[in-house]
């Protein structure tokens, strides 16, 4: 510990400067100087006001500040190393999946005539040794059905005379019964063409009549002809229609 007195503040100055070598980079030195310059502030400013008395000596004590210990260097706590990851599996590829060829089923045409067709079984595939992958094979498309004959309409040239005298008794019979009633008593008297279509089988397909000029003797025919059909089968001619004409006669006898 040591003391200065201080008698003038300019005695400060120069006793600093020559304390300056010892104890002037000690820590608690910059605060004992500004403890002496407020001394001697205050010295100044007394002395402004009053007369100037004797000057007071004033001791000062300088109190050295121990410093304080250095903080100790903590370490960094150690970085943990990264976690090692697990091995990854590798699993093996899976193999493709191969595709069987599909066997291709055979159409049968079946025939049409009256002996039975022997239909033979589709032949079993070998077996498939080898795998390998085919394309499928698109089944063969199916025949085109026959075409249909045209229709063949035969006359009265292509018709058996027999055939066509049987159709001319037949309409007449049945006409001989048909006279209409009113007819008679008016003695009217007339003579109806006409011209049938008749099917294969006979069948009556179409009636056409040219008028006699008498409605009453024109509906009798046609009541007389829708009558007498149908006829009898035509012969196997190849035709699809057959047409004859022909005449009724309403007359009265001698």
């Amino acid at each position: 510990m040591n003391a200065i007195a201080l008698s003038h503040p300019s005695d400060l100055l120069v006793k600093s400067s020559q304390m300056s070598e010892r104890w002037w980079a000690r820590p608690g030195a910059v605060v004992s100087i500004a403890l002496h310059v407020a001394a001697a502030v205050a010295l100044l400013a007394a002395s402004g006001h009053r007369d100037e008395p004797e000057p007071v000596d004033h001791a000062i004590q300088l109190v050295l500040a121990t410093p304080d210990p250095p903080k100790p260097i903590v370490p960094p706590p150690p970085v943990p190393p990264p976690p090692k990851a697990p091995p990854v599996k590798l699993q093996p590829p899976k193999p493709a999946p191969v595709q069987r060829p599909t066997p291709v089923a055979r159409r049968l045409t079946v025939p049409t005539t009256a002996e039975k067709a022997e239909v033979a079984a589709p032949p079993t595939p070998p077996a498939d040794t080898t795998k390998t992958t085919t394309e499928p094979v698109a089944p063969p498309a199916p025949p085109a059905p026959p075409a249909r004959p045209a229709p063949r309409n035969i006359g009265m040239e292509g018709i058996p005379t027999d055939y066509v005298n049987q159709v001319y008794a037949r309409i007449n019979s049945s006409a001989a019964g048909h006279y209409p009633r009113a007819a008679k008593m008016r003695h009217l008297e007339g003579r109806i063409a006409y011209k049938l279509t008749l099917s294969p089988e006979g069948k009556l397909l179409k009636l056409d009549l040219q008028s006699s000029g008498e409605s009453v003797l024109d509906d009798a025919a046609e009541e007389a002809i829708r009558a007498a059909a149908p006829f009898p089968h035509l012969p196997d001619l190849g035709g699809s229609s057959y047409q004859l004409t022909g005449a009724i006669v309403y007359k009265f006898g001698d």
